[in-house]
C-alpha cells in the first residue's frame, strides 16, 4: 500500500476519468447512511478515543469528493484509501492507487484482487440475516486460486453473536454501535471477525475480517458513511 499523498493524486485522476453518472449514483445512495449515523451520535464524554495510529479527521475527509473507505493492517502500519469503482446489487467494489480492489456485500468482504492470496469468492449467509440475529450458526466457503490454476476451497462452520452496545469514534464522530462477532473454524484454521454495526441497524461502519491464511485480517473503515457531498 502506498502513501496517502499518492492515493489522493490517483483519486483526482480517476475522478476526472470516471463516469459522472456512476459518481452521482454512489453519492446519492451512500449519503443516506451519513444521516443515520449523525442522528445516532452520542456524547463526547462517553466515547472511547480512537488510536493515534488513526489520525484522520473531518478536515482530512473533506479532501475527497468521492465515496471512500480506509483499509489497514491490524498493526496500523500499512493503510490505503480506496475509492468506489462500481456497485452491483448492493455489492460495492473499491480500488486503491496501486490497483488493489476489494468487494463488499453490505460490509462483508467477499473478494479481493491484487494480494498474494486473493479471496476469489465467498459463499456466505446474507449479511442482513446474520446482522439481524443475536445468535446464529451457519457455514462459509472461502475460494482461492492455487498455483496450478485450480480452486482451493476452505469450508468453515461459523457462529455469530451480537454483543452489548458500545461507543467508538471514527474521524471525530462519536457512535453507538452493536458489535457482531463471528467465530469460524475448520480442521486447520480458526478466525474471529468483528463488525461494528450502527446501533439498531445492520449498517457496518467498521470491521476486522479474516481474508486468507496468508493475508490474515484486514481492518476496514467505511468512511463514505461520514462524507458530505
Amino acid at each position: 500500500m502506498r502513501l496517502l499523498p499518492l492515493t489522493i493524486l490517483f483519486m483526482t485522476f480517476l475522478s476526472a476519468c470516471a463516469s459522472d453518472n456512476l459518481v452521482k449514483s454512489e453519492k446519492k445512495e451512500l449519503w443516506g447512511i451519513f444521516k443515520n449515523i449523525t442522528n445516532k451520535s452520542i456524547s463526547e464524554s462517553t466515547v472511547i478515543r480512537q488510536s493515534s495510529a488513526f489520525p484522520h479527521t473531518k478536515k482530512w475527509l473533506k479532501n475527497f469528493n468521492q465515496p471512500i473507505i480506509l483499509t489497514s493492517s491490524v498493526d496500523k502500519k500499512n493503510q490505503a484509501t480506496l475509492i468506489a469503482l462500481g456497485n452491483n446489487e448492493e455489492r460495492l467494489t473499491w480500488v486503491s492507487s496501486d490497483g488493489i480492489s476489494l468487494s463488499y456485500d453490505r460490509g462483508v468482504l467477499i473478494a479481493t484482487r491484487g494480494y498474494s492470496q486473493d479471496l476469489l469468492s465467498l459463499k456466505y449467509e446474507k449479511p442482513k440475516k446474520i446482522f439481524s440475529s443475536n445468535n446464529l450458526q451457519y457455514n462459509k466457503i472461502h475460494r482461492y486460486l492455487n498455483g496450478e490454476n485450480r480452486y482451493d476451497e476452505l469450508k468453515f462452520e461459523c457462529t455469530g453473536n451480537k454483543m452489548a452496545p458500545r461507543s467508538i469514534e471514527i474521524v471525530q464522530y462519536s457512535l453507538l454501535v452493536d458489535r457482531y462477532v463471528e467465530t469460524c473454524i475448520n480442521n486447520y484454521h480458526r478466525y474471529k471477525n468483528e463488525y461494528d454495526l450502527l446501533h439498531g441497524t445492520t449498517v457496518v461502519v467498521s470491521s476486522k475480517q479474516w481474508i486468507s491464511p496468508v493475508n490474515s485480517y484486514f481492518l476496514t473503515y467505511n468512511l463514505y458513511a461520514f462524507q458530505k457531498f
